[in-house]
């Protein structure tokens, strides 16, 4: 190695140790991790390490995110974001992709947070990082528990809580534990809350984790509060603002001071509670969040009402309203930039003019856009199209009358639109098949010609598009809307709405239509190539097992099996033989008769060993050039005996196939032992190398054997 190659080698590792400090200081002191990963994001600056100016990025956006910096931590995440795109980390890339959701979810942009926690499950999933999937699991389930939608976010909490129990992650574990205890607070089986609670609490203290112990302290001072222990509650607030000031996390900070003003209110500790209470709006605008302005002075306002203190009140409601202004201009402009931001990255076409769409709809209405990225969040969380559709039917009727709504897909072995998805007044159709020679359907005019068709009266306007009209399925609708599902220039199907009476539908409508069309077909596609991506990765999978010329497993498939075999005969207590198999002179071969023959020499042998195991348990494998090595379990050392010498037996077959007269022959190598803990593997093949190396010795076309006691 180099001078220059080792100072390389010593500066990544420098860096890299900053990253890992970085991150395990972030659950302990924001600012010391935020210093670290900025010195780490100047080093890898300095010397061009764009995985680690990556990761560094990540780091600072999280730890912004932490201390409420919010605006700070979407720049640095969607920087380390845009730098993945260039190098191709997809680790990094689903890093930001999650503490860009956590920031959303945040700030109450609960459809960017999801948008982002999908697109980041997705990578993770298809790469098997699994504890950034435990992460995401837990983020999604603190978004449906926002959103007080407590079934789904039990669902997902559990999911996070057993990945992390599979992974071993203690503190992955204790946070999932905390957040189910908090569903089961909003629920009020304060009892189960309690158990999940504590049982954060004591990892917390084992492993020193203040941030941790600052949210467990505020949920246990909560529960406390609503059984009315409120001794009990005031002594676990204040651990938790302890906590809290030393981890530097100011959002928690902020929720707990509000929290122990409320109950020393209850108390009748009026100056304790006011005390909190200005506590607490000192820090929010100590840290500049305009999002806990809201909340604080609407606090105060109510406390000063309830003490009689008019002017007071007054004076807090006012600004409350005043900030809430603030607040919802921040959403809408956050909003704005958000799918703007989005419209750049995307590599695709129709993505880019979706987003677009999107950002002018939210100029123009606010409530439209809430609700097309509530139909967003469906089509991204979920791979099933039954699923899309159940959500897309409930989310459109927010925007428009669609008492009945279809998807067809075109399946051209039938020349046909295939309506798997008709749903009419809540009840789903039987599928059905449109045949494209169908000259009375709309769905196929509008498919064929690839046209948007508004229809406000059936009995009036038919004649413009089709020879005839009539129900389908399902009973008659005047109003009628239907899109082709277009996705990079090719038609895959069409997309429908119906309404009973006339004149339902406007412009308006229709444009709306179109957009939830290309947003539609895109999930269709996601989900097409989703599918064929995971069949291309089972094929690529194998592929990358076997050995190119002979098509047994190669070295890389046997490093990963031979342990596995191993533990799994130590759980059988059964014996496992591992014989080495050496074609004998290979080198005379490829000299006397040519690569060509070489190579078939060695295909042939490759079949007899792969031809001669016993059951489907038994391991083939090719181990260098000549080299093969075959794995038995449940084989003691006669049967493997016996069994190399049927294989040295039947190479006559070989022999009079091919055109040489050269014999092939083999030399072969077993060791046999009962595996256990205090048996190593390595020792183990080292001792069937040298089985055969004392079968060639000894003249070769030997077969020589031992045991590994």
């Amino acid at each position: 190695m180099s001078p220059l190659t080792k100072m390389n080698q010593s500066n990544l590792e420098y860096i890299e140790s900053l990253l890992d400090k970085a991150l395990d200081a972030e659950q302990k002191n924001t600012d010391e991790a935020l210093k670290l990963a900025t010195d780490a994001l100047e080093l890898s600056r300095k010397y061009s390490f764009k995985k680690q100016e990556a990761r560094s990025h990540v780091r600072i956006g999280r730890c912004h995110w932490i201390n409420g910096n919010y605006n700070e931590a979407i720049e640095f995440l969607s920087e380390g974001l845009a730098i993945t795109d260039n190098i191709n980390d997809s680790y990094a890339k689903a890093d930001a992709l999650i503490g860009l959701g956590n920031v959303y979810v945040t700030i109450g942009l609960l459809d960017q947070a999801i948008t982002h926690y999908n697109n980041s499950l997705s990578i993770v999933q298809n790469h098997g990082y699994g504890e950034l999937e435990s992460k995401i699991f837990n983020n999604i389930g603190t978004l449906h528990e926002d959103l007080k939608n407590y079934p789904l976010a039990l669902e997902f909490y559990q999911k996070s809580l057993d990945k992390t129990i599979e992974m071993a992650d203690g503190y992955g574990t204790s946070i999932a534990n905390l957040n189910i205890g908090n569903v089961y607070f909003s629920l009020n089986e304060l009892d189960k809350s309690e158990k999940y609670i504590l049982d954060a609490i004591q990892y917390g203290k084992e492993n020193q984790r203040t941030l941790l112990l600052a949210h467990s302290y505020y949920s246990l001072g909560k529960l406390y509060k609503e059984r009315k222990d409120f001794k009990h509650s005031i002594e676990y607030l204040r651990l938790g603002i302890e906590k809290a000031i030393e981890s530097k996390d100011s959002y928690i900070l902020f929720r707990i001071y509000i929290e122990h003003a409320s109950t020393c209110d209850l108390v009748n500790n009026r100056d304790n509670a006011e005390k909190y209470l200005n506590k607490a709006l000192e820090l929010s605008k100590q840290i500049g969040m305009d999002e806990l302005m809201p909340r604080i002075h609407e606090s105060m306002a109510q406390f000063y009402e309830k003490n009689n203190q008019h002017d007071l009140a007054y004076k807090h409601y006012q600004a409350f309203l005043e900030a809430s202004k603030v607040v919802e201009e921040n959403r809408r402009i956050e909003r704005i930039k958000s799918v703007e931001y989005q419209s750049k990255l995307t590599a695709s076409l129709e993505e880019t003019k979706i987003y677009r769409q999107l950002s002018n709809e939210l100029r123009r209405s606010y409530q439209q856009m809430h609700v097309l990225s509530n139909i967003g969040q469906a089509m991204t969380s979920t791979h099933e199209l039954s699923d899309i559709f159940e959500q897309l039917y409930e989310n459109v009727n927010l925007l428009m009358n669609a008492e009945s709504l279809g998807v067809g897909l075109y399946v051209p072995e039938a020349n046909a639109l295939r309506f798997d998805l008709f749903i009419e007044k809540g009840q789903a159709l039987d599928p059905f098949d449109l045949s494209l020679d169908n000259k009375k359907s709309w769905s196929v005019f509008s498919f064929l010609n690839r046209q948007t068709i508004k229809i406000n009266d059936i009995e009036k306007e038919y004649q413009k598009y089709i020879e005839g009209f009539a129900a389908t399925r399902g009973n008659l609708n005047y109003s009628a809307m239907y899109a082709p599902l277009t996705v990079e220039g090719e038609v895959i199907g069409v997309f429908s709405i119906q309404a009973k009476e006339k004149n339902a539908y406007s412009d308006n409508d229709k444009d709306l239509l179109q957009t939830l069309a290309s947003y539609l077909a895109i999930a269709i596609r996601n989900i097409m190539k989703t599918a064929e991506l995971a069949k291309l990765n089972d094929k690529l999978k194998i592929l990358s097992e076997r050995d190119g010329l002979t098509g047994v497993a190669n070295r890389r498939l046997y490093d990963e099996m031979f342990p596995k075999m191993w533990n799994s005969c130590i759980d059988l207590d059964c014996p496992l033989t591992l014989m080495i198999v050496d074609i004998d002179n290979f080198k005379d071969f490829n000299d006397h008769y040519g690569h060509m023959t070489g190579d078939e020499v060695i295909k042939k042998v490759a079949s007899l060993l792969s031809d001669g195991r016993r059951d489907e348990e038994d391991f083939v494998a090719r181990y260098g050039g000549d080299e093969f090595i075959v794995l038995l379990p449940k084989c003691d050392l006669d049967e493997a005996n016996n069994l190399a010498k049927k294989l040295q037996q039947d190479l006559h077959f070989i022999n009079e196939n091919l055109n040489i007269k050269k014999e092939v022959t083999i030399s072969i190598g077993i060791a046999t032992t009962k595996p256990n803990s205090h048996r190593a593997i390595d020792n183990f093949v080292s001792l069937a190398d040298l089985q055969l190396y004392a079968s060639k010795e000894n003249g070769k076309n030997k077969i020589s054997s031992t045991t590994y006691k």
